[in-house]
């Protein structure tokens, strides 16, 4: 039996959660010439690795009805709603927060064209073509 009810399951679902950073407001992030592909390509491995455990774990965060009564119907939707469907909700968030750093790699991308860096450099660390940069 698949349990989605327990104690087990709000692991899951928290762990997952937890699994998102949070950035702090006034983060700061000193780059120079020597460090910046680096910085960029750091940050851009995180982005990946978050999509990729947000993507296999995306259906953790869908509450299934514990029973047929009003009471479990009305927890279920409330929680589906707090956790996908409002527009503050913890998958909006989620997105949110891979979109912001996003925006990093591309300001860092920035700053290497600044420091001389090629469109060639560039996708070479990050292993694309200069066209996907």
């Amino acid at each position: 039996m698949n349990e989605t009810t327990g104690s087990g399951f709000w692991a899951n679902v928290l762990n997952m959660l937890d699994a998102v950073p949070t950035m702090p407001a006034n983060a700061t992030l000193t780059v120079n010439h020597d460090n910046v592909l680096a910085a960029a390509k750091i940050i851009q491995t995180q982005i990946d690795a978050l999509h990729d455990t947000v993507q296999q774990n995306w259906f953790s965060l869908d509450v299934d009805e514990v029973g047929t009564d009003i009471v479990s119907r009305d927890a279920a939707r409330a929680w589906n709603h707090r956790l996908l469907g409002a527009d503050d909700s913890y998958a909006v968030r989620i997105d949110q927060y891979l979109e912001s750093l996003r925006g990093v790699v591309s300001q860092l991308k920035d700053s290497a064209k600044k420091y001389g860096f090629s469109d060639q450099d560039i996708a070479d660390t990050f292993g694309t073509t200069a066209v996907d940069s």
